[in-house]
């Protein structure tokens, strides 16, 4: 159902593990059935295609400095 070239795409996904919005339980799964239903790999480095999943301790439906500061290296390395 996906081309091939979808799951290449990279993305980055930051989390915050207390989202009372959209609950940690609910973003980690999403991320599980990208990987092991769809294909996506997930990836630890930022220079690699696929899902880099983190998770930022004690933020909400919000961001912080380091998800920013993550997301900037992430970009630069992307771009």
């Amino acid at each position: 159902m996906m081309s091939e070239h979808a799951t290449s795409i990279p993305i980055f996904w930051g989390h915050g593990n207390i989202d009372p919005l959209v609950k940690f339980e609910i973003g980690k799964a999403s991320v599980e059935l990208l990987t092991s239903q769809l294909g996506i790999p997930k990836v630890s480095g930022g220079d690699e295609n696929g899902i880099k999943f983190k998770v930022y301790e004690g933020v909400a439906h919000s961001t912080n400095k380091q998800e920013l500061d993550d997301l900037q290296e992430w970009l630069k390395n992307r771009v």
